[in-house]
């Protein structure tokens, strides 16, 4: 479905008018209040009509304004609400314009005796989870209490939800069938979006080579999947509750054959696949380097031809081992480029955040600032970007409780990215993997935080975020469009950017490079890094300070005989704007 159509179907004119009042005596407002910030984020007009008021009140303003929805609330003595609904239909019913949804919320008890005085469309009893709350909003749930299912395909999710973000969590056990009953859980709990499967490694590497699987992989990191039927039943548990989408890992090889299967079984939400990563280079998968690098590349472009969103997780394993701000920032923005040149229309950019976990808040922001700013200045008709956002596994304290105040913490200062999807990492994972209890209370309380965030007029930005972002943008141009100078011969220098052995000397030059990768056969792992007034900055041990990036990479340049990247400058900044026109 094109973009524009599915907001054209979901938009709500800005014209619908809500009313809501507690009525009697009732002064419990904490519920209608929730509910108008819901209504006004999706273009709502709301009329509060304030606690203990009159049931002929109510109906005056009725009149007067003629509202699309009016909403009553009582939380007192359950019976004592009859008659004062009785009176209310008395009137009600006389009215020649009626709303379009008449709606009541109580306790549980009171509910029963408002379904005796008269026909609302629709009963709250509080905790309702926000998709059904949206589902009456958008005028997709009727009275007849069919089951409402939501779009059940990215973009379309994306935007019948927005302003809200989806949320996605992992979620993969030892046990197939665990798994499955925990994907129903979720589903029913109607707060997920996304549920990523995790599989196991044997199911990542070795899929179509049993012969290959290794014991002591079964389950390990995951779900053991072994059988076409595994991949359906997985599909099966999700279609209740709010019917979340599902996505996987897109594995170690034989990436096509897997995409294929993906979308034939679970119909995969999006694929996440690396371009540096995943290999023999961090010991994920069999391939080396170079030749994973090709294949990453054709099921990139396998994905975009069958229009499947992808997104390329690589920059942030590159912080996972400690590099530098500047490089991951710069992987980023060359991960779009390559996304953009194989045709890949919608792509996911995950920011995570807090890692490494020593970054100060507003540092970390910069960085993913640069991120997104980077990659909107790829963006055209043909490709869109879709951020996503995360918190950082290793930012996680082992004691539960602190665990939930750096969910809480680190999830506040992402929203300041906008992002259309919420990465909720469970607060248990530095204990022990996720159950559907510890992903069910983790998205509840990133819900909380965005609902008082997209309620509230935040502005998280300060000068020096803005001169970091700038700096960071900067470094990250002048690291990209190096590119180019890395192509040999007459072939390579066509397009650089999708030319494997040219992002291969990314790495084996020490371009990209990370402090963990040292003593690694594909990479330099040269670089020294260190948490400079909050940032993660390459730094010059022999003389004690900040390592400028350009001066590390004319370093560098002087070590290698093939290559002259510093003096070439001139021709490098002659490739700054002509990358994203192509």
């Amino acid at each position: 479905m094109a973009m524009k159509k599915v907001q054209k179907k979901f938009n709500i004119q800005k014209k619908k008018l809500i009313l809501t009042a507690c009525i009697g005596q009732c002064v419990h407002v904490a519920g209608s209040y929730n509910f108008m910030q819901i209504a006004k984020q999706l273009g709502y007009k709301t009329f509060f009509m304030g606690p203990a008021t009159p049931i002929l009140d109510v109906i005056d303003k009725v009149k007067e304004i003629k509202p699309d929805v009016v909403g009553l609330s009582y939380r007192l003595t359950p019976k004592t609400v009859l008659p004062l609904l009785e009176k209310f239909f008395r009137h009600y019913d006389k009215i020649n314009k009626k709303p379009d949804k008449l709606i009541f919320a109580g306790t549980p008890e009171a509910v029963e005796f408002a379904k005796k005085a008269g026909n609302f469309h629709y009963y709250f009893v509080g905790g309702e989870p926000k998709y059904e709350i949206i589902s009456i909003l958008r005028n997709d749930f009727e009275y007849s209490k069919e089951q409402f299912k939501p779009p059940m395909e990215l973009i379309s999710r994306i935007e019948w939800k927005k302003p809200y973000p989806i949320l996605r969590a992992h979620f993969g056990l030892s046990s197939l069938n665990k798994t499955v009953e925990g994907i129903k859980k979720i589903a029913k709990a109607k707060i997920l979006d996304v549920i990523s499967i995790a599989p196991d490694q044997n199911s990542q590497s070795h899929y179509f080579h049993p012969e290959d699987q290794r014991s002591e992989l079964e389950g390990a990191g995951g779900v053991p999947l072994r059988s076409r039927k595994d991949f359906e039943d997985l599909n099966r548990a999700r279609m209740n509750g709010n019917y979340p989408l599902l996505r996987i890992y897109a594995g170690t090889r034989d990436f096509i054959k897997l995409g294929r299967l993906y979308q034939e079984t679970i119909q995969n939400a999006w694929a996440a696949i690396p371009i540096f990563w995943f290999n023999q280079m961090d010991g994920r998968g069999p391939l080396p380097l170079k030749k994973s690098i090709k294949q990453h590349l054709d099921v990139i472009k396998w994905h975009a031809t069958n229009n499947i969103p992808v997104e390329i997780n690589d920059p942030h394993h590159w912080s996972l081992r400690n590099s530098s701000d500047a490089i991951a920032v710069a992987d980023m923005y060359l991960c779009g480029i390559i996304a953009k040149k194989l045709g890949v229309k919608h792509f996911i950019a995950q920011y995570m955040f807090n890692t490494p976990p020593a970054l100060t808040l507003d540092m970390d922001l910069a960085k993913m600032m640069a991120k997104n700013e980077l990659l909107n200045t790829l963006v055209d008709k043909k490709f869109s970007v879709i951020t996503q956002v995360r918190t950082g596994l290793a930012s996680f304290p082992l004691d539960l409780d602190k665990a939930k105040g750096q969910l809480a913490t680190a999830s506040l200062v992402q929203l300041a990215i906008k992002p259309d999807i919420v990465h909720i990492v469970s607060y248990s994972e530095a204990d022990h993997a996720a159950n559907p209890s510890d992903i069910i209370e983790s998205c509840k309380i990133v819900s909380q935080v965005i609902n008082k965030v997209l309620s509230s007029n935040l502005d998280f930005t300060n000068i020096d975020i803005i001169k970091r972002k700038d700096l960071l943008i900067k470094q990250a141009q002048d690291i990209i469009h190096l590119i180019p100078n890395l192509a040999h011969d007459l072939e390579e220098p066509k397009d650089p950017y999708l030319n494997p052995t040219v992002l291969n000397r990314l790495v084996k030059y020490g371009i990209f490079d990370a402090p963990h990768l040292k003593n690694n056969k594909f990479a330099k792992g040269e670089i020294q890094t260190k948490i400079f007034n909050g940032a993660c900055v390459s730094w010059d041990s022999a003389r004690d300070k900040v390592y400028d990036e350009l001066e590390r990479i004319k370093d560098i340049d002087n070590t290698i005989d093939e290559i002259n990247l510093y003096n070439n400058l001139s021709k490098i900044r002659r490739f700054i704007g002509k990358v994203t026109d192509k």
